[in-house]
């Protein structure tokens, strides 16, 4: 809920607010990482509206892609530096 002017929320406002926060922090970071494509950031002039849709579906499909890849396990940092 968002606060009204010069009032304060209720209790159960807030409540809901605190319970529904840690959702929107997911939401908010699946559309960062799908705005990452400039195609979906930027206007597009396709015709028809199938197109648009399918442009958000392979975003989103990219996106899904980049989040689960094992590369993103891979942290050169953290190995034992050789010695040479």
């Amino acid at each position: 809920h968002k606060k009204p002017p010069k009032r304060e929320l209720t209790f159960a406002q807030q409540l809901y607010n605190h319970l529904l926060s840690p959702l929107r922090v997911v939401i908010e970071h699946a559309h960062s990482g799908m705005k990452r494509l400039r195609m979906v950031q930027d206007t597009l002039r396709l015709r028809g509206q199938w197109r648009r849709d399918t442009v958000i579906v392979v975003a989103c499909g990219l996106h899904n892609l980049r989040v689960r890849s094992p590369l993103r396990l891979y942290a050169p940092d953290k190995f034992p530096k050789l010695s040479e």
